[in-house]
């Protein structure tokens, strides 16, 4: 076998016409760097991780890891449950809105800003902004991956080449991105899926986000609001027996739905569609006399069909929380005690 040694004046073996020291042995340099780089910035990241994750297993935030639990997992089973359970840790976290409206890093920040460093408050703003969405990787470069956010339809620029590397131009994942200083990585959450599934996926949260319009500026703080759709996605792909369960779930409620003529009212139908069948006839009674003394209600259906079915489950004595009822109609707790507030009006 013959080795050839190249020297840096010498042109490229890689066929740019470049003299090497300019071509493949400034790359190596650059994704050497870049390695280092996005090395240093994971340990940063895990570091503050573990003592925000410490931080959240105090007794006194159990009743919201429940909340969060009844949110987050579509199944339950324990079994399946634990294959994502460092998922629904991240979610616990960084995602799940408390009765004070707060997420656990907006907690963890509050009660222990004095003893934090500069690193690590700079890591926790960027968490504060930080979401779940959809990216398709649009250009390969030195030490970098040019990306384009399909819901926000925004380019970023990931530095986490390593972690990309099996990635090509066009390929699709889901993911989570942060800024650690001038280097973004993508932590806790990269899955590549199919063009048709980002497809799907993408159209199906563009329609939800229509109905949030009025409430939400953007889809990104959208998103950032309602990052367990996206979790939900991600059981479905990762485990067969969760979709057939909403598989299951569907064709249940299209049996029991059978031939009901459809109104004009788009609320009784997400309530005929959800709500226990026996709440309905009272829900639908209540919403129809509450709309007649509003006139116009504006906002999402679901969001009002849940609210209705809180209130009503309510006023009936039955013991049930916002979290169980807003996973119902796939919408957050915070929502659904925005809706119930109005009714209460």
């Amino acid at each position: 076998m013959t080795v050839t040694l190249l020297g840096r004046n010498e042109l490229c073996p890689c066929g740019s016409g470049k003299k090497y020291k300019r071509c493949c042995l400034n790359k190596d340099v650059v994704l050497e760097r870049a390695g280092r780089k996005i090395v240093l910035s994971q340990k940063q990241y895990s570091e503050l991780y573990t003592k925000i994750y410490k931080f959240a297993q105090q007794d006194k935030f159990n009743s919201e890891r429940e909340k969060a639990k009844e949110m987050f997992y579509i199944v339950e089973n324990e079994n399946t449950s634990e294959k994502f359970e460092r998922f629904f840790n991240t979610y616990f976290i960084q995602d799940h809105i408390m009765e004070d409206k707060k997420v656990m890093t907006v907690e963890f920040f509050e009660e222990n800003k004095m003893n934090l460093n500069k690193v690590e408050m700079d890591i926790l703003r960027s968490l504060f902004e930080s979401y779940v969405s959809i990216y398709e990787v649009k250009e390969i470069l030195d030490g970098k991956v040019l990306l384009e956010d399909c819901l926000t339809k925004q380019e970023v620029h990931t530095d986490d080449v390593n972690l990309l590397k099996d990635f090509n131009v066009g390929d699709c994942m889901i993911a989570r991105m942060v800024t650690i200083e001038d280097v973004s990585i993508l932590i806790d959450i990269t899955i590549s899926i199919s063009e048709s599934v980002k497809d799907v996926i993408a159209n199906d949260i563009t329609t939800l986000f229509a109905q949030y319009e009025d409430i939400y500026k953007d889809i990104k703080t959208f998103l950032i609001h309602h990052t367990h759709i996206l979790y939900k996605y991600i059981q479905q792909l990762l485990d067969p027996t969760v979709a057939e369960h909403l598989k299951n779930q569907r064709e249940q409620k299209s049996s029991q739905q059978g031939e009901v003529v459809e109104d004009d009212c788009n609320v009784c139908s997400m309530i005929r569609n959800n709500a226990d069948k026996e709440d309905v006839d009272a829900c639908i009674a209540f919403w129809k006399s509450f709309k007649e003394s509003q006139g116009e209600v504006k906002g999402s259906e679901n969001g009002w069909a849940a609210a209705v079915e809180y209130h009503i489950k309510k006023e009936s004595g039955q013991t049930v929380t916002q979290a169980q009822i807003s996973k119902k109609y796939d919408i957050s707790p915070s929502t659904l005690g925005k809706r119930y507030k109005d009714l209460k009006i």
